[in-house]
């Protein structure tokens, strides 16, 4: 008898002021990373605590009451932009672009947030890690490797090549992005994307038609100007 009344019993409704202050928390914590990502941009990637406490309009102790140390607050910092970036190439890729359109969308990438934000991209490369174990460049290396791997596969190609290829693909866009930082006269974001990705995609090509699919290596019309 007690049995069937235990087993019969409902479970006690769940704790109103746990939900609502979990949400806050979150709102919270939101508003915050909203903070540090303003403070990022208005005093460079070595932003400390203090800038971040006078823009959220707060104290660090407070700040401190959401995030265990100054690292998980960077960590959620990172996430946040990379998530931006993340979004907009997934996005691209979810249309199985042709390669070319592939490696242009991955140059675009980076350069989007670096001419629209260069204090977040410079924050970014100094705080990489959005977990233990990922951080951005590997992020996007293993995105593009992912897509990589299926043109392998459909040219019958080992599709382990694939991962080598994206980790050098992101690390050329990786050095010449941060050399435009500094040389912003050389040439406008989009020559750079056009000039990268045509680099890019002339050795790609060649994978390509060494499977005997349709790819022409030669540079689009003006990226690469005579001297005159």
């Amino acid at each position: 008898m007690n049995d069937t009344v235990a087993a019969t019993t409902p479970e006690p409704p769940p704790d109103g002021r746990r939900t609502r202050w979990d949400a806050h928390r979150v709102t919270r914590r939101d508003q915050l990373i909203d903070a540090a990502i303003r403070a990022v941009i208005a005093s460079g990637p070595g932003v400390g605590m203090d800038e971040i406490a006078a823009v959220a309009r707060t104290s660090k102790p407070v700040i401190y009451r959401y995030f265990t140390d100054k690292q998980e607050l960077y960590r959620a910092v990172t996430t946040r932009i990379i998530g931006n970036v993340m979004g907009s190439l997934e996005t691209v890729i979810a249309t199985d672009p042709p390669p070319q359109e592939l490696i242009h969308a991955c140059v675009e990438g980076y350069l989007a947030l670096l001419e629209e934000n260069p204090e977040l991209y410079l924050f970014v490369m100094a705080h990489p890690q959005v977990s233990d174990s990922a951080d951005f460049s590997r992020l996007v290396a293993d995105m593009l490797g992912r897509q990589l791997a299926e043109h392998l596969t459909r040219g019958l190609l080992d599709p382990a090549l694939a991962h080598p290829w994206a980790e050098a693909i992101v690390g050329f866009i990786n050095s010449a992005s941060l050399w435009w930082l500094d040389h912003r006269d050389a040439m406008n974001r989009s020559q750079l994307a056009d000039y990268l990705s045509a680099l890019l995609w002339g050795g790609a090509a060649g994978v390509y038609q060494a499977v005997g699919q349709p790819a022409d290596p030669r540079p689009g019309p003006g990226v690469f100007p005579r001297i005159t």
